[in-house]
């Protein structure tokens, strides 16, 4: 069976290299073999499995949806089935949508008049959304795919409120101010596709609302763990371990880079509001937490 490097993945499927590594860390896509030189290697039923996640992704399904249906298995033909369904009704909205535009430009025009029935006609066709029963409650005649809630890992992007004290260690405009743009921005530079958006970006569905006190309680855990081992060298297997806990953590509300990841570290070490809340921890934690981050970062960069 013919193995594909990383590299030739992004290239056959439009996505960047930083898509890959992204969905590999969070355990949704994993390459079949990693050789002895740490390189990822694809088969071809990895890439059979890409290319539902695109169509998952191009459809408006969250990462953390996509993850709920993948974890258990499912049936790739039942799954097919609900793909052209889906894509035909995004695709009758879009014509929708076009035909408005037309005919409002002739208004624009002079050339006909619209009542404002007919303004917003195309609006009211409703979106297609992530409902994941489509993929896990078909009909009867067809096989019932079983989803594990305790396997659907961390997924679509914002930045983690850990709240040590009254400041929150992460928060969204910081985390866009470190990394200087989105997530699927940075990819923009790197691949002619966007990622996971085929042929062009639509915005995104709404993020899932998570459990705030249960990311805080995670998010403390790893700051007094991170703390109690500050003994170690930030390299050490067992920081790593909680930076790889951290990493995936962040990735439930934001498409974490490497870069981004650094650069919190850096924040976190540099910005005294930060400082202080993640010192209460442990005296120094904060510039101790900056090189954990960083060497893990530069691992995964470079993995």
């Amino acid at each position: 069976m013919k193995l594909y490097k990383v590299q030739e993945v992004a290239k056959i499927a439009g996505v960047s290299v930083r898509t890959l590594h992204h969905y590999d860390s969070i355990g949704l896509m994993k390459p079949s073999n990693i050789g002895t030189n740490r390189y990822r290697y694809y088969n071809d039923e990895d890439l059979k499995l890409l290319q539902h996640i695109l169509f998952f992704k191009e459809i408006g399904f969250s990462l953390k949806k996509i993850q709920e249906i993948v974890a258990g298995g499912f049936d790739p033909d039942f799954a097919l089935t609900q793909h052209i369904d889906l894509l035909n009704q995004k695709k009758e909205r879009l014509e929708k949508l076009v035909e408005n535009a037309e005919l409002t430009r002739h208004e624009v025009q002079g050339t006909r008049t619209l009542t404002n029935e007919e303004r917003f006609a195309a609006f009211s066709i409703k979106k297609v959304d992530d409902n994941i029963k489509k993929y896990t409650e078909p009909e009867p005649v067809e096989e019932t795919i079983q989803v594990d809630e305790a396997t659907a890992a961390a997924a679509e992007s914002a930045s983690a409120t850990m709240e040590p004290a009254a400041e929150p260690a992460v928060d969204v405009k910081t985390v866009e101010a470190v990394a200087g743009s989105t997530a699927e921005q940075q990819e923009e530079a790197e691949a002619s596709t966007p990622v996971a958006t085929i042929p062009a970006e639509e915005p995104k569905p709404e993020k899932e609302e998570e459990d705030l006190e249960e990311i805080n309680r995670e998010g403390n855990r790893i700051y007094s763990t991170v703390s109690g081992l500050m003994h170690l060298p930030p390299d050490s297997s067992e920081v790593q371990t909680e930076m790889q806990a951290y990493y995936r953590l962040l990735d439930r509300f934001y498409e974490c880079t490497p870069q981004m990841f650094r650069g919190l570290g850096e924040l976190y070490a540099s910005d005294s509001r930060f400082a202080s809340n993640i010192d209460q921890h442990g005296e120094g934690l904060s510039k101790y937490l900056k090189e954990a981050m960083y060497i893990f970062a530069e691992e995964l960069q470079h993995a």
